[in-house]
């Protein structure tokens, strides 16, 4: 992982309400506590939300079913890298070890989070794209948690 890099939490599960309907977002931050949003599918939202609740689903979801894989092949996430952001597009690497080599795979930002939560893997991010994408908390106001649109 060439540049400087931050290590990364994530915040919670959001839902932004516009004139076309809710937006779901993931928000992540810093040890600055700078805030960076993600925009995010509601299937990769409530698979997000579910895994930082600890829920788990009678049946294997996706995001399960990479984890199963990962584990029935001995292979696991070392992990994520969120590095590039183009025309409002993020993308992002999970960083995987199996069988004693190492290597990545390109996936949306919005799978890797969800599988790094899964697997108690970090999750990082290239420091420019904190410094481009970060918002002030008051940017951030009327959104709901995921929680509340769900119950």
């Amino acid at each position: 992982m060439n540049g400087t890099i931050s290590q990364v939490t994530i915040k919670g599960v959001y839902l932004l309400e516009k004139n076309s309907g809710p937006v779901p977002l993931v928000l992540l931050e810093d040890e600055a506590k700078r805030i960076m949003p993600i925009y995010i599918g509601l299937s990769e939202a409530i698979s997000i939300n579910a895994a930082i609740n600890h829920e788990t689903p009678p049946r294997p979801m996706t995001h399960d079913l990479f984890i199963s894989l990962l584990e029935r092949t001995c292979s696991q996430i070392d992990d994520i890298l969120i590095d590039e952001l183009n025309d409002g597009v993020y993308y992002a690497r999970l960083c995987v070890s199996m069988d004693g080599r190492q290597f990545e795979i390109d996936a949306r930002p919005s799978d890797c989070i969800a599988i790094a939560l899964r697997c108690s893997s970090p999750i990082h991010v290239r420091e420019s794209i904190i410094t481009e994408a970060a918002i002030n908390k008051e940017e951030i106001e009327g959104i709901l948690p995921l929680d509340s649109y769900l119950t």
